[in-house]
């Protein structure tokens, strides 16, 4: 019964992971950039795109699963329909630790910024 509940959360999870990627890919395409791969495994995923240094697509393609998520999960978590939605939401939730600065996509949002800024006082 325990090993039937952690995979299912695992697949909760993983779905999330899918969620995640498939919104990173979504915008890529949005702003008409070019995809130079999209990996997905176990433990996480991946998309990549051509770089054309135009920071204000990258800010967005980079923090818009890491914002969509969350608001996702808080509308899910607020429907407080038992453990499986309220995982999923609490998956969706942190999605919000992606922001950090040391994290892939909160990396690409402070750098994007940081070149925004340095734009602007150019």
């Amino acid at each position: 019964m325990m090993i039937q509940v952690l995979f299912f959360l695992y697949l909760l999870l993983f779905g999330v992971l899918l969620l995640h990627e498939l919104i990173h890919l979504l915008f890529i395409k949005l702003y008409k950039k070019e995809v130079q791969s999209f990996t997905l495994n176990a433990w996480g995923g991946k998309a990549v795109y051509v770089n054309d240094h135009n920071y204000a697509d990258i800010l967005i393609i980079s923090a818009a699963p890491n914002l969509i998520l969350p608001m996702l999960g808080f509308v899910v978590f607020s429907l407080d329909s038992g453990l499986y939605f309220n995982a999923f939401a609490f998956f969706c939730l942190i999605n919000l630790l992606n922001l950090l600065p040391f994290t892939s996509d909160g990396s690409a949002v402070l750098y994007s910024i940081m070149k925004l800024v340095e734009r602007k006082k150019v």
